[in-house]
């Protein structure tokens, strides 16, 4: 009987460190599973930071972007007031203010000239007009395309007086001015626009370059003008080009 007995109590330890093995392991499975959860939960916070973080990069170059995007279009839309000589008057709205210093502007703005008086402006692309005296002209901002910074066109109008145009290789074909009821697209090179607004009398001379000039609300083809020829117009009616003394005219 003490035999058996001690055979049971064999058995029993065996048991009993078998089943206390068993508890190991599965303590130390739970363990590690444990960590592996705990590894997962980890990198999963780390992942999401890594991407929260992308994210946030990705928007704030965008919202970068677009505002350098902006600053540029904004940029686009400036002409500048390179030199003035004698008595210079401007406004935006309202009443006319001496011009005392060269100006930069965004808006529409107005400018006429005395008597013995010039105004030189530079628009975009390096274009550029000269108002002599007793004129008076309106500039306004450059179109833009809807999207990025290309210029489609620029319209200035010449109320009264004479002015002279230089077109930039990179400006050709963006400067239109408005002069009684024709508009005039410089192409390229040099060319003057001279309006009597009492008359409504004037004329476009090309020294060197290219004009193309339009009758407004006409079906017509636009006449093209090159250097050393010249139109005239008159209430609405268009001459056909004629050869031009260009050193009769004031180029400087």
């Amino acid at each position: 009987m003490a035999k058996q007995w001690h055979q049971l109590e064999r058995l029993d330890h065996k048991a009993l460190k078998k089943l206390q093995l068993e508890r190991e392991k599965a303590a130390k499975l739970a363990e590690q599973q444990a960590l592996r959860n705990k590894s997962i939960a980890v990198g999963a916070v780390i992942l999401f930071i890594i991407i929260g973080a992308i994210v946030l990069g990705i928007v704030l170059k965008k919202r970068a972007d677009a505002r350098e995007l902006e600053a540029k279009r904004e940029e686009c839309l400036y002409s500048n007031v390179a030199e003035f000589l004698g008595t210079v008057d401007y406004r935006r709205r309202g009443d006319w203010t001496p011009l005392t210093k060269n100006l930069k502007f965004k808006e529409d703005y107005s400018f006429k000239t005395s008597e013995e008086s010039s105004l030189t402006v530079q628009l975009q692309k390096e274009n550029q007009i000269k108002l002599y005296s007793s004129s008076e002209v309106l500039i306004t901002p450059p179109i833009l395309e809807n999207i990025g910074t290309t210029i489609k066109k620029q319209n200035i109008e010449l109320i009264r007086g004479e002015l002279t145009s230089a077109i930039s290789i990179d400006g050709r074909g963006l400067l239109f001015i408005q002069v009684s009821n024709i508009t005039i697209v410089g192409q390229s090179g040099l060319f003057k626009v001279i309006y009597n607004d009492e008359t409504d009398k004037g004329e476009v001379v090309v020294k060197n370059g290219l004009v193309e000039v339009n009758l407004n609300n006409s079906t017509e083809k636009p006449t093209k003008i090159s250097g050393f020829y010249k139109v005239s117009f008159e209430k609405g009616e268009l001459s056909n080009p004629t050869q031009a003394s260009v050193i009769q005219y004031d180029w400087q």
